[in-house]
């Protein structure tokens, strides 16, 4: 059931994305990076390969390198933070790193889909509610709900 629910977010952010015109953002990318560093490998892995093919749907001509690129992305994501995932601040290094591996792999094999100025202006957008994003979905997700249970509530 927890696998179901990220994969309905995603899904919900995909849909975001492509509502969105101008400027490209990639929520996918971001949405894939928060849950592979809070998640397993294997649930990584899936959510890799949903994400990649959401978005080889979208352009059916490159079908198979956004699932390749996205699944290197989160299983790349799921081990670095068994070593270095502790601050914020690594959560934003990691998530700039994982859009430029995408970026330069769409301008190497798919051609120039949008202009360095716009990507940076989309990274930039990304970057703003990457934190916000981040915070709702480990409390929503990853925090315990504690209940308060004493002697005298019965």
């Amino acid at each position: 059931m927890k696998l179901i629910f990220r994969l309905v977010v995603l899904y919900l952010l995909f849909l975001i994305q492509t509502a969105v015109i101008r400027p490209q953002l990639d929520l996918v990318v971001l949405g894939l990076v928060i849950f592979c560093l809070h998640d397993t490998l294997m649930f990584s892995i899936i959510l890799g390969v949903w994400c990649g093919i959401l978005l080889g749907l979208v352009n059916p001509l490159h079908f198979g390198f956004h699932i390749i690129v996205l699944s290197f992305i989160a299983y790349a994501c799921n081990n670095i933070r068994r070593f270095i995932y502790k601050y914020k601040s690594y959560f934003i290094g990691i998530l700039i790193i994982a859009i430029l591996f995408k970026y330069i792999l769409s301008l190497i094999f798919l051609g120039a889909q949008q202009s360095f100025v716009s990507w940076i202006l989309a990274t930039l957008i990304i970057l703003l509610i990457a934190i916000p994003l981040e915070n709702l979905t480990v409390n929503v997700f990853y925090k315990q709900w504690k209940m308060q249970v004493t002697e005298n509530s019965y």
